[in-house]
């Protein structure tokens, strides 16, 4: 950024991850008010939002590109049954990713479906995702830092931001974005009841708007 500072600085001096910062660098996601009045007294009062841009960076180039098979709202009866099996991906559309050597895993996409998420994420938006692994669960989850695709043993698939995660439990809390009417509240779910939980890494928009301040 203008003022000097290298990514990991800048997380270390707002308290959030170097994740988070990329995020906000590549307009994935808005740069917290929080953060911006913390960084507007440690520069005393002159630094901007634009500001938290990096002016020297130099476009990424990607090494290769992943085709990603989309689990389309048709597609999401079949499933928990059929996860990751050939006959089940190969009939499923693709998108590419291009692919940068911070995510490693296995990924999936997923059309959105309904208006529990909205004003950020829409119906036939498509989220692409990376595997949280079941054995990284007992530790908590960076939920500070991504929105996230549950795959339940009951109630299906759903994309949430989850608030919580009881490490000692299991229990996360989710939350919709959509509180028009109060029709969507915060449940608690146990992961001991979730079959795959994804990271939602990429979000591409069908031509909406930019995602709201949280």
């Amino acid at each position: 950024m203008e003022k000097g500072l290298s990514q990991s600085e800048l997380a270390s001096l707002v308290g959030k991850s170097v994740r988070a910062v990329q995020t906000w660098e590549q307009n994935i996601r808005p740069v917290p008010e929080s953060v911006v009045i913390l960084l507007k007294n440690h520069f005393n009062g002159l630094l901007e939002k634009d500001d938290i841009i990096l002016s020297n960076a130099k476009p990424k180039i990607y090494p290769s590109v992943l085709e990603v098979k989309v689990v389309t709202t048709k597609a999401r009866a079949g499933f928990a049954d059929s996860y990751y099996s050939e006959e089940y991906l190969k009939d499923l559309p693709s998108v590419l990713v291009e692919a940068d050597k911070e995510y490693k895993g296995r990924y999936l996409a997923f059309e959105v479906d309904g208006d529990s998420m909205e004003p950020e994420y829409y119906a036939g938006d498509i989220v692409i995702c990376r595997e949280v692994q079941r054995s990284l669960w007992q530790y908590k989850l960076h939920y500070k830092d991504y929105d996230f695709v549950i795959a339940h043993g009951t109630k299906g698939i759903m994309l949430k931001e989850i608030t919580e995660h009881n490490t000692e439990t299991g229990e996360i809390i989710c939350h919709s974005l959509n509180q028009y009417n109060n029709k969507n509240g915060d449940f608690t779910l146990n992961l001991r009841e979730v079959a795959f939980l994804y990271n939602v890494v990429e979000h591409r928009r069908s031509g909406r708007a930019k995602r709201q301040n949280r």
